[in-house]
């Protein structure tokens, strides 16, 4: 193997990757020889949202950003007079589920791309859930999932059911589909005239539709979802070349490497042994858990997934995971809809990662109170009882709970809410939120995996994760000790692995060496008792959220007293007291007659 050539610059190869998230799109270009970011270039994607638990994208738009990424990336490169013609390799990384449809011999999607945490296939997932009498984990033994709005198979269902064209194109012999992985790559390649259709295991197996054991997909899984076969991309390994770019300023170069961008944060991270974990905390948070080549069906709601395949001919590895829907996502809405400013996480972040003298953590012991919106650390005790007395509790239940409960009908609620609470204790009680659901994971995997070694560290990732007090506050309320390397592009870097590994520009044991980030690190400052209080408090309003759809139109209202006026309790128990102070009378009256001698 080798790293670089003599007709290479002075960086040695390169490798670009293309990573296609929820909201942004952006491009990397790595220095092979120790994983150094020589140019990015990112760019926004405008999701749509035309009804209510709606959210959807525009395929052709999707395509233009990523092009115009990849494209603008490749110029930069140029400005730093560094040769395009250095790079070797492109790999793709994608936020998984996201479904399309298009028409193969046109290359026009049949309709908008809906997003994975969208809801309008709840009508569907309850039709299913019917026809196996409620158990949604009625198919996991298969493909590893329980039934639920967030996988591409219920969404190809919809499609199917609701937009005229994709029938037809269906009928026709026109349709194809595919996660964001398979769209991208079609369109490099050459889309009507020369597109290869692909996917990777990762995404495969987030569709419902492939078997985990195979990695092949599921006649029978097919059968029950009614999707033909034939719009099915081909499922090929996360490192091997699948196709060329065919046109534009990369025309030519292979690309080498797809995963779905979780299981490509656990790549990056090198959490690559059993009872290794990752935790990646962007749009939504996630926590896998390597398992090795061993498939373990979770009996307490988390996913059964492929890790990642390096190599066609390489072993499968795989992953338990647990999905939580919304983290940056619920506060970026809580700072856009209700109008909260940034004062709160800037008065946290700014506060640093040092314990306080007494060994208290200052970013737990930092909500702010409505006197003192900036907190001063001078008595942290204080800070930690406001904090309990504030008492907002904020379940981001958006899109439904995912892991552990599975339940698309929870709805997000916020509560202890006064006309004291301020906004930067709203924002506070949204990071907790996300440590809380954290710790609902990792409870699931000590169940699921009660002989394997407990969990003592975490690696820990993602945009979020930039910011140290929630690192800290993860830390203190799952009593863990976490590593956060200092890359905020995780599932970038292992993108960029599985390519040189599949270019033969890099190995395992060259990456370890040379291109893994130094890390920072996070101990736990809370005892596990005051963890505990803030996790019950937690676990009752989640409850809550739970049961909030519980109730059906057919359902009696059930009222205080049942509706009815609470004097009429009194009225009705007249008279049985009546009969109860009547019968003692007669009894003293009965023993007066004994006495006197007329018994």
């Amino acid at each position: 193997m080798s790293g670089s050539s003599g007709s290479r610059s002075k960086f040695g190869s390169l490798i670009g990757v293309l990573y296609v998230g929820h909201s942004s799109c952006k491009c990397l270009i790595y220095a092979t020889r120790n994983a150094e970011v020589l140019t990015c270039h990112e760019s926004p994607l405008e999701s749509l949202s035309p009804q209510s638990g709606w959210v959807e994208f525009e395929p052709l738009g999707i395509w233009k950003t990523a092009r115009l990424c990849l494209e603008t990336a490749v110029q930069n490169l140029i400005i730093l007079d560094i040769s395009p013609l250095d790079i070797v390799a492109i790999g793709v990384c994608n936020q998984r589920e996201t479904t399309v449809l298009w028409d193969r011999t046109t290359g026009e999607p049949l309709c908008n791309a809906i997003g994975w945490c969208d809801t309008r296939t709840s009508a569907v997932v309850g039709g299913i859930l019917q026809r196996v009498r409620g158990k949604k984990n009625y198919l996991k033994s298969v493909c590893g999932l329980p039934v639920s709005n967030c996988f591409s198979a219920v969404k190809i269902r919809w499609m199917i059911e609701n937009v005229e064209a994709v029938q037809e194109a269906i009928d026709d012999d026109r349709a194809a589909f595919g996660t964001l992985d398979s769209w991208i790559i079609w369109m490099l390649t050459g889309g009507p005239e020369a597109g290869i259709h692909v996917t990777d295991v990762t995404n495969a197996s987030r569709t419902m539709l492939m078997n985990l054991e195979t990695c092949d997909w599921d006649e029978r899984l097919c059968r029950f979802f009614r999707i033909p076969n034939k719009i099915l991309p081909e499922i090929r390994s996360c490192s091997e070349v699948y196709g060329y770019i065919n046109d534009g300023p990369l025309s030519g170069i292979p690309i080498a490497s797809c995963l779905g961008d979780q299981q490509a944060a656990l790549l990056g991270q090198m959490c690559l042994k059993a009872g290794q974990a990752n935790c990646t905390i962007d749009e939504g948070t996630f926590v896998l858990f390597n398992t090795a080549q061993e498939i373990i069906d979770s009996d307490h709601g988390l996913l059964s997934t492929v890790a990642y395949q390096l190599g066609a001919r390489g072993d499968v590895f795989y992953a338990l995971e647990g999905a939580i829907a919304h983290a940056g996502s619920s506060i970026a809405w809580l700072k856009r809809t209700l109008a909260l400013d940034q004062a709160g996480c800037e008065s946290l972040n700014n506060s640093g990662t040092g314990l306080l003298p007494d060994g208290t953590s200052p970013l737990l012991a930092s909500f702010c109170s409505a006197s003192s919106p900036v907190p001063q650390y001078n008595d942290p005790k204080t800070f930690v009882g406001s904090s309990t007395r504030a008492g907002v509790i904020f379940v981001p239940a958006f899109s439904g709970y995912y892991t552990p409960y599975w339940r698309y009908k929870a709805r997000g609620m916020m509560f202890g809410i006064t006309l004291q609470t301020t906004p930067q204790q709203i924002l506070f009680a949204a990071h907790e939120a996300i440590c809380h659901q954290v710790r609902e994971v990792l409870e699931s995997l000590a169940k699921d995996c009660p002989t394997w070694p407990r969990l003592t560290k975490l690696i820990v990732g993602g945009d979020l994760c930039e910011q140290p007090f929630l690192v800290q506050m993860l830390s203190d309320l799952n009593g863990l000790l976490l590593e956060r390397p200092q890359t905020s592009t995780p599932a970038c870097l292992g993108a960029m692995l599985a390519a040189g590994l599949a270019t033969e520009i890099l190995s395992i044991d060259q990456f370890r060496q040379n291109c893994v980030p130094p890390i920072d690190v996070f101990n736990t400052a809370y005892n596990s008792s005051q963890r505990d209080m803030k996790f019950r408090r937690w676990k009752m309003a989640v409850d809550r959220c739970l049961n909030f759809d519980s109730v059906s139109e057919s359902d009696p209202v059930k009222l205080i007293y049942g509706g009815r006026d609470p004097d009429s309790y009194v009225r009705c128990s007249i008279p049985g007291s009546v009969f109860i102070v009547s019968s003692f009378a007669l009894v003293v009256v009965a023993q007066l007659l004994k006495q006197n001698g007329f018994g």
